[in-house]
């Protein structure tokens, strides 16, 4: 039996005895040595250790019994997967981001083709600043490269479990690899964590911070991606000046639900359809709704109004926003709801530019009586003739001072 049969047939003894616990008594093996011997094998064909590959090797031990037939099976199949990925053209790093992220991707799958561990700062800098908040590609590779060079994964590891994490040391050695997302990630880590535990979104009051609000609508939603664990993400675009701009929306499931019951047909077929999804165990995790694929065209949300925010993450003593594209959902507005808001803000509006016109007018009285003009023309002349309206503009500019 040549060496890569006797590897396989050893991976698949300890794999066995991993997932059955083997009998008080008998060393269990550890998890990293069938890892390592995973890495291996799929070293000795030139693959990565991404999860595509990953899976034939899992998919070979989950068979009841090894024979020399499967054993051919499986080199056979690792030998097509490799020539298949040998022989592919040569893509630059940011080509491959750029692809990974049109073909919906795993960053399990992508990591290691870029030869980076899949450590958890390295998939919140792919899955959820390049992926969710549409990042460059430049800006999240740069910072890979940063932690593989100083070897700062375990350090960040450590640091992000750290309750005062700015004031330690292993803080202030990483500020100075100028690692950029270091913050972002910790209090993203923490947001997540306090939503599992609480099933709700942390709000900004609670973290200490106060937005910066905006309104927007006729969203076109692409994808949509959830799970059982975190809260659904919509990616799409919106218009913006002659073109359009990308955008990625957090938010509940019940506000998914509202804002999709609000959207005609489609709208109600899509939350058919996740309903489904969420309720079947077997369903891939994280869940991606292609929507143009799977329903023939993107969502269009016209019939609602989205006020969002960015999230903000500390630097220091200082709040500061994300500057990707990723906004969380604080309000849903129909159309009704929103014109009768846009209409109070006019109206407002007008009500204040009277009032300082108003006000003005005492100013102008002031200069005319310091020229000598009687008060009774005074006021006449400034349009305060009114004893009430006269009063309004006196403590009107009061106020002012």
């Amino acid at each position: 039996m040549d060496q890569l049969k006797l590897k396989l047939q050893e991976y698949y003894q300890r794999y066995q005895q991993m997932e059955q616990k083997v009998k008080p008594g008998k060393e269990e093996p550890a998890k990293e040595e069938v890892l390592d011997l995973e890495n291996d094998i799929l070293t000795q064909f030139g693959l990565p250790t991404s999860r595509r590959f990953v899976q034939i090797l899992h998919d070979f031990v989950h068979h009841s019994q090894v024979s020399d037939q499967l054993l051919d099976y499986v080199s056979k199949k690792l030998r097509s997967a490799a020539r298949k990925y040998l022989l592919a053209p040569v893509m630059s790093d940011v080509d491959l981001l750029e692809q990974a992220r049109d073909q919906k991707r795993s960053p399990y799958d992508v990591l290691p083709e870029l030869g980076y561990p899949a450590q958890e700062y390295a998939l919140f800098l792919i899955g959820e600043l390049y992926y969710r908040r549409n990042m460059a590609a430049a800006d999240i590779l740069e910072e890979l490269k940063k932690m593989q060079h100083f070897h700062s994964w375990n350090d960040l590891a450590l640091l992000s479990k750290m309750n005062n994490y700015s004031h330690h040391e292993l803080y202030t050695k990483l500020k100075k690899h100028e690692l950029r997302f270091i913050d972002d990630y910790i209090q993203h880590s923490r947001r997540q964590e306090t939503a599992r535990l609480v099933n709700k979104r942390p709000t900004p009051a609670e973290e200490g911070y106060k937005p910066d609000y905006k309104t927007i609508t006729k969203v076109q939603v692409e994808d949509i991606i959830f799970d059982e664990h975190t809260t659904p993400s919509l990616f799409g675009k919106i218009k913006s000046g002659r073109g359009y701009t990308r955008i990625t929306i957090g938010l509940e499931f019940s506000e998914l639900n509202q804002i999709l019951m609000s959207s005609d047909e489609l709208g109600v077929e899509i939350s058919n359809h996740i309903k489904k999804r969420l309720a079947n165990p077997a369903a891939e995790k994280p869940t991606v709704i292609d929507i143009r694929a799977e329903f023939g065209d993107v969502l269009k949300l016209d019939n609602c109004y989205l006020e969002v925010y960015k999230p903000q993450h500390r630097e220091g003593n200082k709040w500061v926003e994300d500057k990707d594209n990723f906004y969380f959902v604080d309000k849903i507005l129909t159309k009704k709801e929103y014109e009768k808001r846009t209409k109070e803000a006019e109206v407002q509006r007008k009500i204040q530019e009277c009032l300082e016109l108003i006000g003005g007018s005492y100013v102008y009285y002031q200069r005319l009586r310091r020229l000598g003009i009687t008060d009774d023309e005074a006021k006449l002349r400034a349009g305060l003739q009114d004893e009430l309206l006269f009063k309004l503009s006196f403590f009107l500019n009061k106020v002012k001072e």
